[in-house]
């Protein structure tokens, strides 16, 4: 990451850049992704044999698999790609595995936010030394060192740090930043959010288009097709292709509204998402983080801009007559995203 910077925050807040440019505390921002390196001393870091799966499914299974080495019953857990050099292999293989406390967390990104900056990515300062083949890498600064082996990295004092070594060969080495991360804190509840707001030009288009597909995807996400529509001829061309034999926007909206009536879309999803786009549109301070449905238990908005956002949303709802909720808001490296559900009197 040439372009990046580096953050680091023990034994003090310092700054640099891949050119060699750096210096004391948080640069000024102005607009290069940020890489915060984090203490060592608050992660807990593991290499499991995990199979190659998603994130949030490679999470959940090294949470199963670290049981009651877990020290409390919550952690953030975030995991890294497959062994040798941090290259994917098919079948997963050993994967770098952080834990850290939520409230870490929290803190982490808060402190970066005083000094005006959003990164890119987490990493535990450990992982900022290159992995030997065999022995140790080390850097110590102070008291403090920082270690890595091919399986095991940690930060603690000298003493401790003798200790866990032993009598393995030891490399010193100047910790920096890779070109490509073994482990990003950044993931799950945490991972960067994009923030979608539809324009007056998007927000007809995009209210009839949920209300079509209604039907046709009762209980899916409809995130991803909502950030698709970035234009009104964008919209028209999705209808067609829902549409086999439609001309036009027009008529494979008419077809698309049947086939959604047919299946019971009517006082479903198709009376709830139009609402809710057009109050996040009246709101230029709140965006569109996700947006999921099920019969049972009503439309779920995510959405981004804060809890006040969220309640306004509600309030907004509850004005046009329906049943709104605010319900819980969990941090993310872009701020937060509070959920609203939405369901019809």
């Amino acid at each position: 990451m040439p372009r990046s910077v580096l953050v680091t925050l023990v034994p003090r807040v310092r700054w640099q850049r891949g050119d060699g440019t750096g210096g004391p505390g948080w640069p000024a921002p102005d607009g290069s992704p940020l890489v915060l390196a984090v203490p060592g001393e608050a992660v807990a870091l593991h290499w499991l044999d995990l199979p190659d799966l998603a994130p949030a499914q490679a999470a959940a299974a090294a949470r199963l698999a670290l049981g009651d080495r877990l020290a409390e019953a919550d952690p953030h857990i975030a995991v890294g790609p497959g062994d040798g050099a941090f290259g994917k292999l098919p079948d997963g293989g050993r994967r770098p595995v952080a834990v850290v406390a939520r409230e870490q967390m929290a803190g982490w990104l808060a402190e970066a936010a005083r000094a005006g900056w959003k990164p890119s990515a987490i990493i535990p300062d450990p992982l900022l030394l290159p992995a030997p083949a065999s022995g140790w890498t080390v850097a110590q600064d102070g008291a403090r060192v920082v270690a890595r082996s091919a399986s095991a990295a940690f930060a603690a004092e000298a003493d401790l740090a003798a200790a866990i070594i032993g009598t393995d060969a030891t490399t010193v080495a100047e910790p920096a930043l890779p070109e490509v991360l073994p482990l990003d804190l950044l993931t799950g509840d945490y991972a960067p959010v994009t923030r979608w707001q539809p324009d007056r030009r998007q927000l007809r288009r995009l209210a009839l288009l949920a209300a079509a597909v209604a039907g046709l995807w009762l209980g899916g996400d409809l995130a991803a097709l909502l950030h698709a529509r970035s234009t009104a001829s964008a919209a028209d061309a999705e209808l067609v292709a829902l549409a086999p034999g439609a001309t036009d926007g027009a008529s494979a909206f008419a077809a698309l509204q049947a086939q959604a009536q047919q299946r019971g879309a009517a006082g479903g999803l198709a009376a709830l998402a139009g609402p809710v786009v057009q109050a996040l549109s009246a709101r230029p301070g709140a965006g569109l983080a996700s947006l999921t449905y099920t019969p049972a238990g009503g439309l779920v908005a995510g959405v981004a801009g804060g809890a006040g956002e969220a309640q306004a949303l509600a309030d907004a709802l509850a004005g046009a007559g329906l049943a709104a909720a605010p319900g819980t808001t969990r941090a993310t490296a872009d701020g937060s995203i509070s959920d609203v559900t939405v369901r019809a009197r």
